[in-house]
C-alpha cells in the first residue's frame, strides 16, 4: 500500500467510527437545515418538522426563545411559537449553533485547546463570514455561516478516534511553533481538513459545504464554483485567529495569502475591521448569556 492509499485508508476507518458516534447525530439536522436554507420555497414549518424530531434540541431552543435575551411577554412552550417570536432567520441559525455545539462537548484540555475554546472560535468564524457576505455582498450567507461552524470538525474527531497522536500534535505544535494542520501532516500523513472534507462528504452535505470545509486553510487549491466561500472562510478564520478568539490552530499566518484573498474579494481592511469589531461584541455577549 502506498502512502495515499493509506492515507485514504485511515480516513475512512476516522468516518466509520465518527459514523457509529453520538458525532453523526448532527448530520440529519445539518443535512436538513441547509436543505432548508437553500430551497427558496421552503417555511417555518419544514423547520418545524426538523426541530421536533430532536427533542434536545427542541428544549435547548425553548429555553433559549424564553431567556432573557429574547424577553418573552408571555412564556414560549411551542415551537412555531418560537419560530414567530423569534424570527425564521435567527431560529434557523440558533437551530444549527445547538446542534453542532453538541459535537464540541467534551473535556480535554491540551497544551491551550479545549473543545469550549474551539466551539468559541467555530463561532467567530461563523459570525464573521456571515457579516462579510450580508455588508459586503448582499447576500444572507447561511451556507457560509454553517461552513463557518463546523470548518474545524475535523479537530474534534481527531481528538476523540486518534488521541495518543492528538496529544503529541498539539504538544509539537506549541513547542515547535509550527502551525497544527503542518504537524498533523507530519504525524498522521493527512490534517484535520482531510477529516472534515471526508465526514462531510460521507453525511451527502451540499458540494459547497464539503469543498470550503476540506479547503479552509489551502483556499487557492478550491474548485472555481467555490471560490467566494472558500476566500471568506480563510479571510474569516484568519482574523479571529489574529484576535485570538477561542482556540488556534495557526500561529504561523500566511499574510500574503491573506491580503490576496481580501483583493479577490475586493474587501477592503477597513470595512473587514468593522466587521471584526461587530463580531467581538456579539461574543461578548453570547459569554454574558453563558454560551462559552
Amino acid at each position: 500500500m502506498d502512502q495515499e492509499e493509506e492515507k485514504y485508508a485511515k480516513l475512512e476507518k476516522i468516518v466509520e467510527m465518527v459514523n457509529k458516534s453520538e458525532i453523526s447525530s448532527v448530520q440529519n439536522v445539518v443535512s436538513g437545515i441547509t436543505k432548508i436554507i437553500n430551497d427558496p420555497e421552503s417555511s417555518a414549518k419544514d423547520l418545524k418538522e426538523i426541530i421536533q424530531i430532536d427533542p434536545p434540541l427542541t428544549g435547548k431552543l425553548l429555553k433559549l426563545a424564553n431567556s432573557v435575551y429574547y424577553s418573552p411577554r408571555n412564556k414560549i412552550s411551542e415551537i412555531q411559537q418560537a419560530i414567530i417570536w423569534v424570527g425564521y432567520d435567527a431560529l434557523k441559525e440558533l437551530a444549527l449553533s445547538q446542534k453542532v455545539c453538541e459535537v464540541f462537548a467534551g473535556d480535554s484540555d491540551i497544551e491551550g485547546y479545549s473543545p469550549n475554546l474551539l466551539w468559541k472560535h467555530s463561532v467567530a468564524v461563523a459570525l464573521l463570514g456571515k457579516m462579510i457576505y450580508r455588508r459586503e455582498f448582499g447576500r444572507k450567507g447561511e451556507n457560509i455561516y454553517v461552513a463557518g461552524l463546523m470548518h474545524d470538525i475535523g479537530i474534534i474527531a481527531l481528538d476523540q478516534f486518534c488521541q495518543d497522536d492528538f496529544r503529541v500534535i498539539l504538544t509539537k505544535t506549541k513547542t515547535g511553533k509550527k502551525n497544527q494542520t503542518k504537524m498533523e501532516k507530519e504525524v498522521l500523513g493527512f490534517d484535520h481538513t482531510d477529516v472534515g472534507r471526508a465526514m462531510t462528504d460521507s453525511w451527502n452535505l451540499p458540494r459547497e459545504l464539503v469543498e470550503v470545509i476540506g479547503h479552509h486553510h489551502n483556499p487557492d487549491n478550491i474548485a472555481r464554483d467555490f471560490v467566494r466561500p472558500g476566500l471568506t472562510l480563510y479571510v474569516a478564520d484568519y482574523v479571529c485567529q489574529q484576535k485570538r478568539l477561542g482556540y488556534g490552530d495557526a500561529p504561523v499566518r500566511d499574510r500574503e495569502l491573506f491580503k490576496n484573498c481580501l483583493k479577490r474579494l475586493e474587501l477592503s481592511s477597513f470595512a473587514l475591521d468593522l466587521i471584526a469589531e461587530d463580531v467581538e461584541r456579539e461574543l461578548l455577549k453570547m459569554e454574558e448569556q453563558g454560551l462559552f
